[in-house]
C-alpha cells in the first residue's frame, strides 16, 4: 500500500502547492467603486461683487470706526464685504444719539439688520467650506480603510500559503526515500516560501480615486484669488493680519507645514512631483498611505478655516457692546 501511497503523493504534493498559490495570488474579484462629487456644493454659489472684500480697508477708515473696534475686527468685516455699511453704521448711531428721534432710530437698527446679515452669510460659508472639506477628509480616510483591509487580507493569505508551503515541503522530504524527490521537495518549497514572503512585503495595493474639484491646489499654488472658496473665507486664508505673527498668511504657514512635519516628499525629487500631481491634481491611482496624507491634510485645512469664526465672534460681540 506504500508505493501507491507515494506514487499519489509524488503528483498530487505539487499539483496541491499550485492550487493554493493561484487561490492566494488572485483575490477576490469585488471592486470598491469610490465616486467623486457627493462632497461639492449642491450647486454654483454666485456672490455680490459688491460684497468683496475691499483690497485695503485704510481708505474707508475714519477715527468712529477706530475709535469702537480693533483693526482685526474691521479686517474680518471687510472679509464680510460689509465695512462700508459698519462704517453708515456707526454714523446713524452717532446721529441717533446726538439727534434722538424715531426716524434715525429705525434707520440705525435698519443698518445694524443689513450687517448682521452680512456676517450671518460669512458664519455659513466658513461652514459650509468647513463640511465639504470635512466631508473630503472623510471619503479619502474611508477608501484608506477600506483599502488597508484588503492588503491585510491578502497578507494573511500569503501567512496561511507560506505554512501550508512549509508543511507540504516537510512532509514531502520525509515520505519519499530518493533523494532527488526530497531535494526537489525540500529546495522548491525553501524557494516558494521565499517568494510569498517578497510578496508579502511587496503586496500594496492602490485604488482609483478622482477628485475633479480639489479643495488643495489652491492653497499649495497660493494663488491670487480662488474660484472654488467663498471670496470671504479665501481673504482671511490670504490675509497675513489673520495669523499669530502677522508676517504670513494662514494659507502659506499651512502649506509650510504640510512640508515641514513630512506629509510631502521633496518638491523636486521625481517621488515629490508625482504625489504633488497626484494630490493637488484632479485625482489617481493612490496607495493606504497617500489616501491618509491626503485626508490629513484636507483635516488640517478645515482647522484652519474653522479658526476664522473665532474672528467672526470677536466682531459680533463688538457690535452687541455698541448697540
Amino acid at each position: 500500500m506504500k508505493l501507491p501511497l507515494f506514487a499519489a503523493a509524488r503528483w498530487w504534493l505539487p499539483f496541491s502547492c499550485l492550487l493554493l498559490t493561484s487561490c492566494a495570488l488572485h483575490p477576490s474579484s469585488g471592486r470598491l467603486r469610490v465616486e467623486a462629487g457627493y462632497c461639492d456644493p449642491p450647486q454654483v454659489y454666485r456672490y455680490d461683487a459688491a460684497t468683496a472684500p475691499l483690497p485695503s480697508i485704510q481708505p474707508v477708515l475714519d477715527s468712529a470706526l477706530t475709535a469702537h473696534y480693533l483693526r482685526r475686527n474691521l479686517l474680518i468685516a471687510n472679509a464680510a464685504g460689509v465695512l462700508p455699511q459698519l462704517k453708515a453704521l456707526t454714523q446713524l448711531e452717532r446721529t441717533a444719539q446726538q439727534q434722538p428721534s424715531p426716524a434715525h432710530t429705525l434707520a440705525a437698527l435698519a443698518q445694524r439688520q443689513q450687517v448682521l446679515a452680512r456676517l450671518q452669510l460669512m458664519a455659513t460659508s466658513i461652514a459650509s467650506t468647513a463640511a465639504e472639506l470635512d466631508c473630503e477628509g472623510e471619503r479619502a480616510d474611508q477608501v484608506a480603510g477600506y483599502l488597508a483591509e484588503q492588503e491585510d487580507r491578502y497578507e494573511q493569505r500569503l501567512t496561511v500559503l507560506s505554512i501550508g508551503v512549509g508543511a507540504v515541503a516537510g512532509v514531502g522530504t520525509t515520505v519519499f526515500d530518493q533523494k532527488i524527490p526530497q531535494y526537489a521537495f525540500g529546495i522548491g518549497g525553501g524557494l516558494l516560501t521565499a517568494g510569498l514572503g517578497l510578496l508579502t512585503l511587496t503586496s500594496h495595493r492602490t485604488i482609483a480615486f478622482e477628485h475633479p474639484r480639489n479643495l488643495l491646489t489652491d492653497i499649495w499654488e497660493e494663488k491670487p484669488t480662488s474660484a472654488l472658496y467663498p471670496p470671504s473665507v479665501w481673504y482671511c486664508l490670504q490675509e497675513k493680519a489673520f495669523s499669530n505673527q502677522g508676517e504670513t498668511s494662514v494659507g502659506h504657514n499651512t502649506r509650510q507645514r504640510w512640508q515641514h512635519y513630512g506629509q510631502l516628499a521633496q518638491p523636486n525629487s521625481p517621488k515629490g512631483r508625482q504625489q504633488q500631481a497626484l494630490l493637488f491634481g484632479q485625482g489617481g491611482k493612490y496607495s493606504v498611505e497617500e489616501l491618509r496624507i491626503r485626508a490629513n491634510m484636507l483635516n488640517e485645512l478645515q482647522a484652519a478655516v474653522r479658526l476664522i469664526e473665532q474672528d467672526l465672534q470677536a466682531l459680533l460681540l463688538a457690535l452687541t457692546r455698541t448697540s
